[in-house]
């Protein structure tokens, strides 16, 4: 068996758990509504009564994902969170480095900048996920209680709010697709896939390949100290 690297401890594994299966439900439902007369659309809710079930199992998504969110913002509380924090927030080095890729793609370079902890397409996935979140939840609940609120703001925001819900849904759709699919399943270096959204844990060379700033000596004197099966 291959050595391999703690990547994910188990609460973080089932935390992106949740939050893949509450996101594609979500995906499904939501655009079954828009193009309600595609074929997939009605071969899932197409029979009577489809569409208010449809509508049950979006909101019901929703609440796994805000609950999901509360849960993961429990966790940036605790000590290995904050530490996952604080390697997540972005730096100048992460604009040097997606710089340095840049040229490198474009042969103008032979050197691979050597990513830390968390490379910059990584946490740029990251906080896009925060910031979609919190968007798709204020749009979403705002047309939750339409009746409501369009008494109060109006109908004119209430179709700027759909217009948003709708082309975010997208947007993030289409970056799990292609972007973050790509990373971990279709990338050469990780193909067939990374395992560490299952197990925690990736294979050691792995790691080395995507993440060699992370495996220096100040790094590993930091993670027994403070003990934890990982790269800091």
């Amino acid at each position: 068996r291959k050595p391999q690297v703690r990547r994910m401890e188990a609460d973080e594994v089932v935390q992106h758990t949740v939050l893949a299966i509450s996101f594609t439900v979500l995906v499904v439902t939501g655009f079954s509504l828009r193009y309600y007369d595609a074929w997939w659309a009605k071969m899932i809710f197409g029979y009577e009564g489809g569409a208010y079930l449809r509508g049950m199992i979006h909101r019901a998504a929703a609440i796994v994902m805000v609950l999901g969110a509360f849960w993961h913002l429990g966790f940036l509380m605790t000590t290995k969170g904050r530490i996952f924090l604080k390697d997540m927030a972005p730096r100048f080095l992460d604009a040097k480095q997606a710089w340095g890729m840049f040229m490198y793609n474009l042969g103008r370079t032979d050197q691979v900048p050597a990513m830390r902890r968390f490379s910059f397409v990584e946490k740029a996935e990251y906080w896009a996920l925060i910031w979609g979140t919190v968007v798709m939840v204020l749009t979403g609940t705002a047309m939750w209680f339409e009746k409501w609120l369009v008494t109060i703001i109006g109908k004119g925001v209430m179709e700027v709010f759909l217009v948003i819900h709708f082309y975010e849904a997208w947007l993030a759709f289409l970056a799990i697709l292609v972007w973050h699919m790509y990373g971990v399943m279709f990338n050469p270096h990780v193909y067939p896939m990374n395992p560490s959204w299952l197990t925690g844990k990736m294979p050691k060379e792995m790691f080395e390949h995507e993440h060699p700033a992370a495996v220096s000596p100040g790094n590993v004197d930091k993670v027994k100290r403070l003990g934890l099966e990982r790269d800091v």
